[in-house]
């Protein structure tokens, strides 16, 4: 499955990740009392799929959507003006 493939990644990268009993997704999040987004596969089975604040992000590979997501979460749990 192509999630665990993902999940792995993210853990190298030092990602809070956790998996969904009820659909196939992951939480992530940078740190433990930081912000959680949801992580699916598109419908095409070929595509990472992540949402926060109506803005969508795509990777069609799980290391390259593991770099992606670790640096959006960095910047999404930086304080407004660390942000850029």
């Amino acid at each position: 499955m192509v999630l665990v493939d993902l999940c792995r990644e993210l853990i190298k990268l030092g990602v809070h990740v956790g998996l969904s009993d009820a659909r196939p997704a992951l939480s992530v999040r940078g740190g433990l009392a930081l912000r959680k987004v949801w992580i699916e596969v598109d419908p095409s089975g070929e595509s990472f799929v992540w949402r926060r604040d109506d803005r969508a992000h795509h990777a069609d590979d799980p290391a390259g959507a593991a770099a992606r997501i670790a640096k959006y979460l960095k910047k999404l749990d930086a304080a407004p003006g660390e942000r850029s």
